[in-house]
Formats: C-alpha cells, structure tokens, sequence
C-alpha cells in the first residue's frame, strides 16, 4: 500500500482535507474576525459602516471552509472528534454562538447600526478568543485514554491556552488591517497602513513567546520545532513575508501588505501542523489510530474533493464580484 508521511494514502488524504479547510478558514474568515474586532476602534459611523460592507458579500462563504473542517473531523476522525468535543464544550459552543451573533450583526445592522456594531465587535472577538483557546488546548493535550476523554472539560481554562488566544486576538487583528488597508478608503485606509507595522511586531513577539512555551509542554514539541527540516523552511517564509510586508508599506501597495501577512499566518499555521503531527488529539491518539475505516474514508474524500471546488469557486467568484475599495 502506498504511503504518504507514514500514513496509507487514504488517512493521509484524510487528514490534508481537514489540514486545507482549517487553512483557507484561518485565511479567510480569521481576517473577516479580524475587521469585526477593529470596529471597536473606529470612532465615527461611516469607517464602521465601510467595514460591515465590506463584509456583507462573503463572511457566509468564508465560513463554509469551518463547517467543512469539522464535517472532515466528524466523518474522517470520529474518536479525535468525540474526545475533542467532550474536552472543549464551552470553547467550541461559545465559538458556534459567537459566529451566529457575527453573522446577525452583518445581516441586520441597518436596523440598528449602534447596537449590532456592538454585537459585531462582541461577536468577532469572542469567536477568534475560542478559536485561540482550543488550539492552546491541543497544544497543550487533552487528557485522554485513547478512547474517551478522561479530564475534568476545565483544561481550556488555564494560562496556555488563554495566552494562544490571546496571541490569535492580535494575529486577526493585524489580518484585518490588512484587509482594511486593501479594501477601505480615506481615514480608514491610512489608519490600517500606520497600524500594520506594530501590529506585526506584536504578533512576531507573541508567537515566538508561544514557541518557546510550547517547548516546554511537551519534549515532542521540542524535538519538532528544533529540527531544521522543520523550523528552516518556516523562518524562511517569515523573513520572505517580513521582507514583502516592509516592501508594500512602503511603496504604498493596497493588496501586497494583505498577501504578506496571510503569508505570515501562513507560515505559522504551517509550523503548528508540523508540530503536531502525527498526534490528532495531542499525545494519546495519532492520526492512523483515529481514522475512520477505508470505505467511510473514501466516501467522504469523494464528497469533499466535489464540494471543496465549488465553495473555492464561489469565495472566488465572491471576492472578484465585490473587489474594490469601498466609497
């Protein structure tokens, strides 16, 4: 049988499937997350209302690749999902809630600008907050026999994962400047461009802090993030990113800065994934013992390869219909 990175090629398929759709999420929606968060720092109506446009035509799309990955999740890994879930409950449904609010306070903000602003900004930030809580938790391992959870579901609740969370909070938020700074206009648009610099450094010291505290959680971690097959690649696409972020701030580009920093967030996403493997629910259960047998892998695989397309078509077709700055 053929093998992929120690994987037969159905359980590896299985887990790139789950890998792409938490990725283009990340990319896509994380920046959408990113933009409703700075509405608490616009002062006057008109910026807030250009940031709710610019939304308005994809965050349903973007959201999409979410439902997907935990579909993938769900079919393709039942145990890692069961034990995940029964870990994460508060996380994951203040997660789902939080998006519902997001998604309502875009929706319905011209009934009542002043009061969904609010709830867009409530929303945004607690949805990225959960999302940073349950990487944290995965980082920093469920307790698990292999087979059930075996912890107290409080585990989230403890300085690791508040701190990715954290981390995540400011890495969306330089996203969203991003998008601001492609998307908007005027005031808006300079803002976003003076912001971007710092931001950045920000985000650059938080996630070396969460590396080199994910080193001391586990010895894996260590051994995975020190072996230069591993970090190399990714340092080399940091600088590649800080290089083209530097160079689009100062030639002024609208799109060059957004693309440097999902480049970055890129790298890190990339980093985190090559950290954890194999483990899928960090460390009592890897990616061959969890999977799903070969026929539901097949049967999911063939759904996912016919649906991916077509959702990636239409944010395509989305963000090429409503391009453009926002007047």
């Amino acid at each position: 049988m053929h093998e992929v990175m120690g994987l037969p090629i159905l359980q590896a398929l299985s887990a790139a499937s789950l890998v792409l759709s938490l990725w283009i999420y990340v990319l896509l929606d994380g920046t959408d997350l990113g933009s409703g968060m700075l509405c608490a720092f616009q002062r006057d109506e008109a910026s807030r209302h250009k940031i709710v446009l610019s939304l308005l035509p994809i965050w349903d799309g973007n959201e999409t690749w979410l439902v997907l990955a935990a579909g993938s999740l769900f079919g393709l890994f039942p145990v890692a999902y069961a034990i995940i879930l029964s870990a994460l409950y508060v996380p994951v449904f203040t997660l789902i809630l939080a998006l519902v609010v997001r998604g309502m306070a875009i929706e319905y903000r011209h009934y009542a600008p002043h009061l969904f602003d609010r709830l867009l900004i409530v929303g945004s930030l607690l949805a990225t907050l959960a999302q940073g809580v349950i990487v944290g938790s995965l980082i920093q391992t469920i307790p698990s026999d292999g087979q059930q959870f075996t912890g107290t579901g409080w585990e989230w609740f403890s300085p690791f994962p508040l701190f990715c969370a954290l981390t995540l909070v400011v890495a969306y938020c330089l996203m969203g400047q991003g998008w601001l700074n492609w998307r908007g206009t005027g005031a808006l648009a300079s803002r976003a461009r003076r912001a971007i610099p710092w931001l950045a450094g920000v985000a650059l010291v938080l996630l070396l802090g969460l590396l080199f505290w994910s080193m001391q959680l586990q010895e894996a971690w260590r051994q995975h993030l020190q072996n230069p097959r591993v970090w190399l690649p990714f340092a080399g696409a940091v600088a590649a990113g800080s290089v083209l972020l530097w160079f689009s701030l100062v030639r002024h580009y609208d799109f060059l800065p957004l693309a440097a920093i999902l480049l970055l967030v890129s790298s890190a996403f990339g980093a985190l994934v090559f950290t954890l493997y194999p483990w899928i629910v960090p460390t009592t259960l890897t990616v061959h013992q969890a999977a799903a047998p070969p026929e539901t892998q097949q049967f999911l695989l063939i759904s996912f390869a016919l649906l991916a397309p077509v959702t990636l078509l239409y944010n395509t077709w989305g963000f090429r219909l409503f391009s453009g700055k926002i007047r």
